[in-house]
């Protein structure tokens, strides 16, 4: 897969995952420069609008969320995520509370605490990139944000929760490696039944951008396939809804 917008290998470690954003085991943290890659190619999908709502219902543990809150923050008018997992939610809230000054410098203070206890070089450098971080918030504008607890399949769940349309959902979805799908539809095509939930919370122009394995199929009845790529064992496949 050749990269359209991200052609420039950046310097990423201040958005390492575990370094100032928060990790957990079962968590994988997704590519930064794949996870801009697609948000951009979604973008333009939308029609490059000047801010966009993201929703993502299959959140884990915020990270691609937090990064791309990070790298676009002005292209965005809000960030939302759910899990079914409390615990996932938990630490969604987490790492979406670093895009505020409040939210990152207390992460930098337990860093801080950390490094006057052991003095490891990881902690001094994760206490580098806060700081860098936290400059870059002091040029950005604020973000809602906004976490969840829903499971995305079931009828209702989502649509309970979200009051108006989103523009884009981006979503990582469950392997079956270190993450599985859960709940009541996870051996009943979840994915047709995440698309099934989505429907009622989408607009007309709304892009769905989910990254899967080649052998899950994406598919449902009520849209349309504008697009997919492949890169490594993901793939990424964006859907529009059909208007009825």
């Amino acid at each position: 897969m050749a990269y359209r917008f991200v052609t420039d290998r950046e310097d990423y470690r201040d958005l390492a995952s575990g370094q100032v954003l928060l990790s957990a085991p079962g968590q994988p943290a997704f590519p930064v420069r794949l996870v801009s890659e697609i948000f951009q190619r979604a973008r333009a999908l939308l029609g490059n609008p000047a801010a966009v709502s993201l929703y993502d219902p299959c959140c884990g543990s915020g990270y691609h969320l937090a990064v791309l809150g990070f790298l676009h923050r002005e292209a965005l008018s809000s960030l939302t995520a759910s899990d079914i997992a409390h615990s996932a939610a938990q630490l969604a809230t987490r790492n979406l509370s670093l895009l505020t000054a409040q939210g990152l410098d207390q992460r930098r203070q337990a860093i801080a605490v950390d490094w006057q206890a052991f003095g490891k070089p990881s902690h001094q450098a994760a206490l580098a990139s806060a700081d860098r971080l936290m400059a870059h918030l002091a040029e950005a504008p604020a973000l809602p944000t906004r976490v969840f607890v829903a499971d995305a399949t079931q009828p209702g769940q989502i649509a309970a929760h979200l009051d108006h349309p989103v523009d884009l959902v981006l979503s990582d979805l469950p392997y079956g490696q270190l993450t599985a799908w859960q709940g009541e539809r996870k051996n009943e095509q979840p994915i047709w039944h995440l698309l099934e939930q989505l429907r009622p919370v989408l607009h007309g122009h709304s892009v769905v951008a989910l990254a899967t394995t080649k052998g899950d199929v994406v598919a449902h009845e009520n849209f349309a396939r504008y697009g997919r790529f492949r890169l490594g064992k993901r793939l990424i496949t964006f859907l529009k809804p059909i208007s009825e």
